[in-house]
């Protein structure tokens, strides 16, 4: 058996090669890691570069991890150098330390990692080898929904909750017609997004209304969101409940096992309402968008760079590449803090600054000025909050939005 010092440099060199799928295909992990020695090498390789993948999302510590943690610093590190595929100095120059420093953080990363794999891979299955067979399938159908919750939470961060709700029970329509369940939206108006991703937020969705649904026959299904100390709420329910079909406490129990993997994965509290033996309901309290940031920039890869420097740091970023696109996003949805570039097209920069300046739904946004020309005082005068001179790094972006109030 291989010891865990080595498989920790195997697993070291497997992530260097991480996109090398032909390598990979006789690496040593392919050994340890396959489902099965019997599945073709090209098959297994894939395997293991999603296995490798999958884990860097699993490190992202949330939207409650302070920026530069080391929790925070660990993941940002993973998926900028073996995700995203930056070279070392790069992401170095993303984190603002040195090359010298990005070298320790990068070695205690993947031993990080190595030592969650050593433990799913290796030492939980000696430990359960014998074990019940209805247990294992249960830990198994939980590894493979937390791998793929992961893949989804690594896509988007944000998302609209009546847009969403809207797409899933438009879902459900048929077996709502078949268990003759009438259907009633109660949304209030003006719901802010929440910090939660699309796809995961339409899964959470799925697999609580999907639970009643399936369970209840001549009633309605209630569904009613409002905001609450600043969060989101969205209730859930059966009426009457004796309308549900009373189920196993197991069945109830395996449920709930993964409406609490999504609430772990999305930062959303998930609450069973029960009534008598049943489970009536759900209540889900999502936590809101308290960071908005629009960057108004007409060079493409410069709208990404920004969206890759923010997004990590649970920043909902809005990008505009022309004035009047600019100038309607700021009204709708008034973010925290303006990104502006002064060298545009059509209207530039200094005109789109005293648009935003006069007008009174966008006077009260900071605007932070970033620009290649050197014009700090004049930009200052004519109302920016702040001015970054480009190139921008990442440290230094987070530092001026700090300064600004928008940590």
């Amino acid at each position: 058996m291989v010891s865990q010092s080595d498989f920790a440099v195997q697993v070291a060199d497997a992530y260097e090669r991480l996109h090398d799928l032909v390598y990979l295909r006789t690496h040593p992990l392919t050994e340890l890691l396959a489902p099965s020695p019997n599945e073709p090498l090209k098959k297994q390789a894939r395997h293991i570069h999603q296995i490798l993948l999958d884990l860097v999302a699993e490190l992202d510590p949330g939207p409650q991890a302070r920026a530069f943690s080391v929790e925070w610093r660990r993941h940002r590190l993973m998926q900028l150098r073996y995700v995203d595929g930056l070279s070392a100095q790069a992401v170095a120059d993303h984190l603002s330390v040195s090359l010298r420093h990005y070298y320790r953080l990068q070695e205690a990363a993947v031993a990080d990692v190595a030592g969650i794999l050593w433990h799913r891979y290796i030492v939980r299955p000696a430990q359960v080898s014998g074990g019940h067979p209805q247990e294992e399938a249960e830990e198994g159908r939980l590894a493979l929904f937390r791998s793929e919750a992961a893949r989804m939470a690594r896509a988007d961060r944000y998302a609209r909750l009546r847009e969403v709700t809207d797409g899933v029970v438009a879902v459900l329509k048929k077996v709502l017609v078949q268990h003759n369940l009438d259907v009633q939206l109660q949304l209030a108006e003006e719901l802010p997004a929440v910090s939660v991703g699309q796809g995961l937020l339409r899964q959470a969705l799925l697999a609580t209304l999907g639970y009643l649904v399936e369970r209840a026959r001549d009633a309605t299904l209630r569904v009613s969101a409002e905001t609450q100390d600043s969060a989101v709420l969205l209730t859930v329910a059966v009426e009457p409940p004796a309308a549900l079909r009373v189920t196993s406490s197991e069945e109830v129990t395996q449920h709930l096992s993964t409406v609490a993997e999504f609430a772990l994965l999305s930062g959303t509290q998930i609450s069973p309402i029960r009534t008598e033996e049943r489970v009536a309901g759900f209540a889900l309290r999502f936590p809101p968008v308290e960071r908005t940031v629009l960057v108004v920039d007409d060079n493409e890869d410069m709208l990404q760079l920004f969206t890759r420097y923010l997004t990590p740091h649970n920043y909902q970023v809005l990008v505009a590449s022309k004035a009047q696109d600019a100038i309607e996003k700021a009204a709708r949805f008034q973010p925290s803090v303006i990104t502006l570039d002064l060298m545009m097209p059509q209207q530039d920069g200094w005109d789109l600054l005293q648009v935003l300046q006069n007008r009174a739904d966008t006077r009260q946004i900071p605007v932070m000025v970033c620009s290649v020309l050197q014009q700090r005082e004049l930009a200052l005068s004519l109302g920016a909050t702040a001015f970054l001179e480009k190139p921008i790094t990442e440290g230094v972006l987070l530092t001026a939005l700090k300064a600004l109030g928008v940590p």
